[in-house]
């Protein structure tokens, strides 16, 4: 039995969980843990719902994922059993960003709409207004811009109207910001800069990591290469605080491509791994399949609360020979599935052993070289990696023959005594992207610099660095870098002219 003192204590965490929410992750988690010990002990079973959402919402902030949606799937199962809308909504909200995030973009569409369903029953504004937002977010990811702004204004409006403690504006003027970043980049910066002083004078620490960032990417695309950095420093140092792994792993992609654009290429390689290693530990198969065994056995767990109520309406019969059937086949496709799943796990097990084996093997001689010569004090390019090696040589032979519109991914293997496809995968492991894109990147970064050098015409220009054909190098370049060759210049004074202060 629970007393009054008990609810208290229960009421007391879960307000101070949802007050550290966008403020102190790590402290709104340890609440949220103790609520639902608490509610777990007296009973409470609408107590246990809301605890599980909350925990679900931290361990999204910390890019888990899986452990989201596990949580807000056991809230939603309570919830829809004792009837509770709002819980409900929460539930939908969570498990929305958590698709989201591992791209699913159907089944966030699917969850977002039925957060806004249940949401509108129970009259929270402040949830209705993150609702709308999320609805944004997930339009803009799938380049409707204009649908998410919409949305974004339409979760601002709603806020505002319902005086929804300002702890919650950041990140929605923010989103507006970024729908402004093409078309109009000053406009989008004045956003930026009031989201920031909003989320620094709420307190909002999640808000100002990750608008500290958006900030430095746009600094980044004006080639504002110190602020850009400064910017994202800024973010990744908090985003580690907090334990933001998608803030971190978006900052490091920025700081690659600042050290890229400076020349420091070994320097992009080092930001390159620890991006790439905040990535793996976001999401990984064992993750992807536990996320849909969760799924499965959420959907099972519904199934037996409809048997439930089928059994007090005197239909027991039917019903469970109906799902003894279904339980057959069910267990037939599983099996099937579970042997597929085994047969593709073994190859990818055996794929992973063998990159594996090569990481500690090169990590083993990169040590040994570094001791032998730390005694000889040889110099410290010797303690230069193979990936390091690898790169720069790669980045030096496209550059040799930048001309050359002949060059390719062919020529490039030859010139570097490597096999076609050894060249492919060595790079695609290092930089993330195949030889192709590399070859184009140059060429194209070294015919934006030519531009704003002035040192020939455009259409020159192109011949220089290897495109023999202008109507596919204007295309090819305003793909990479969002205007057309001959409005280069004029944008990027553009993005100058915005005061280096902001």
């Amino acid at each position: 039995m629970s007393s009054n003192a008990d609810e208290r204590q229960l009421q007391d965490f879960i307000w101070q969980s949802k007050k550290n929410q966008w403020i102190d992750p790590n402290r709104s988690l340890l609440y949220a843990d103790q609520a639902l010990l608490l509610a777990q002990d007296i009973g409470d079973k609408k107590g246990m719902a809301i605890a599980n959402n909350l925990k679900g919402f931290c361990f999204w902030t910390f890019g888990d994922n899986d452990l989201a949606i596990e949580a807000a799937l056991q809230a939603l199962q309570i919830a829809q059993r004792e009837d509770y809308p709002l819980v409900q909504a929460n539930s939908y909200y969570i498990l929305a960003r958590g698709y989201m995030d591992i791209t699913d973009g159907a089944k966030a569409r699917e969850a977002i709409l039925k957060a806004e369903e249940f949401a509108n029953k129970g009259g929270d504004w402040e949830l209705i207004s993150s609702i709308y937002n999320l609805r944004g977010v997930i339009l803009f990811i799938s380049n409707q811009e204009d649908s998410a702004l919409y949305f974004y204004n339409k979760a601002f409006e709603t806020a505002k109207s319902h005086a929804v403690d300002s702890l919650n504006f950041p990140r929605i003027i923010s989103n507006i910001g970024e729908c402004h970043v093409v078309e109009n980049p000053k406009l989008a910066l004045t956003y930026f800069n009031e989201a920031m002083a909003l989320a620094k004078r709420t307190g909002n620490q999640i808000a100002e990591a990750s608008i500290s960032d958006i900030i430095g990417h746009f600094h980044l695309r004006g080639k504002n290469l110190n602020t850009a950095e400064t910017y994202l420093q800024s973010a990744l140092q908090l985003a580690r605080s907090l334990g933001l792994r998608r803030v971190i792993r978006h900052a490091y992609a920025g700081l690659v491509d600042i050290r890229l654009l400076q020349g420091r290429g070994e320097e992009a390689v080092v930001y390159l791994k620890q991006s790439y290693a905040v990535r793996d530990s976001l999401l990984n198969t064992s993750k992807v399949r536990q996320i849909v065994e969760l799924e499965a056995k959420h959907t099972l767990q519904l199934k037996e609360q409809e048997i439930k109520i089928l059994e007090n309406e005197n239909r027991i019969q039917t019903i469970w020979k109906n799902l003894l059937i279904a339980l057959v086949f069910f267990l037939i496709l599983i099996s099937a599935g579970l042997y597929q799943l085994q047969q593709y796990r073994h190859r990818k097990n055996q794929e992973m052993l063998n990159l594996e084996i090569d990481y500690l093997t090169r990590q083993h001689r990169e040590t040994e070289d570094k001791y032998k010569a730390s005694l000889v004090k040889e110099t410290d390019e010797e303690f230069e990696s193979q990936d390091q090696k690898l790169l720069r040589v790669a980045i030096s032979t496209v550059e040799n023959n930048i001309s050359d519109p002949q060059f390719g991914v062919e020529k490039m293997a030859a010139e570097m005594n490597m096999s076609r496809t050894n060249l492919h995968r060595k790079l695609k492991s290092i930089m993330g992207l195949p030889p192709s894109e590399l070859i184009r990147s140059i060429r194209l970064r070294k015919a934006a610099r030519l531009i704003l050098s002035k040192v020939n015409s455009v259409s020159q220009i192109a011949l220089l660095v290897g495109f023999d054909d202008y109507a596919h190098f204007s295309k090819s370049f305003k793909k990479h870098f969002g205007v057309s060759p001959t409005n280069y210049e004029e944008h990027i004074k553009a993005q100058q002219e915005v005061p280096q202060d902001a």
